[in-house]
Formats: C-alpha cells, structure tokens, sequence
C-alpha cells in the first residue's frame, strides 16, 4: 500500500490526513470545533492553524510546544516541527 502511494505521488497526501487527523485526535472534539483551518504543509513540516477565538488562539499559543510533542507522538515519528496559529 505505501508503495502505491508512492508510486502514485500520493505521500503528501496521506502524511497531510495522518497529521490533520492526530491534531484533531489529540485537541479533542471542543478544540476541533472552534479551529477554523487545519493545514499541514509536509514539505516545511509545518501545521496551520485558525482559531474562532481570540482566547483560544492566545492559549494554543502557550502550548504549542507541548501540542507538536503530542502530535508526534501520536504518529510515533517527528513530523511535525513548527505550528503557526493565527
């Protein structure tokens, strides 16, 4: 299976799902709700994020350290090295 993927240049693609997914995996569903884009960009391994709340925002802020090392984690690899939220 991963070879077709590879074969058919699809491995950004899935890399994007599985990361996309570990985040909304790991907020939980409140997060998840109140985050307005969810964009991974595998190539710079960086994660965007848009929250609908400014409080959110400042507080996602405060753990993007911890939310990278979880996301990680979750993926058993180091995909993820920079989150940017605005």
């Amino acid at each position: 299976m991963a070879q077709a993927f590879h074969e058919f240049h699809l491995d950004d693609t899935l890399i994007r799902g599985q990361v996309e997914q570990a985040y909304r995996e790991t907020v939980g569903e409140l997060v998840t709700r109140l985050t307005y884009t969810v964009r991974y960009a595998p190539e710079s391994h960086i994660l965007y994020l848009r929250y609908a709340s400014p409080a959110l925002r400042q507080e996602m802020n405060y753990k993007i350290t911890d939310l990278i090392n979880a996301i990680n984690t979750r993926l058993n690899r180091q995909e993820v090295k920079k989150i940017v939220v605005s």
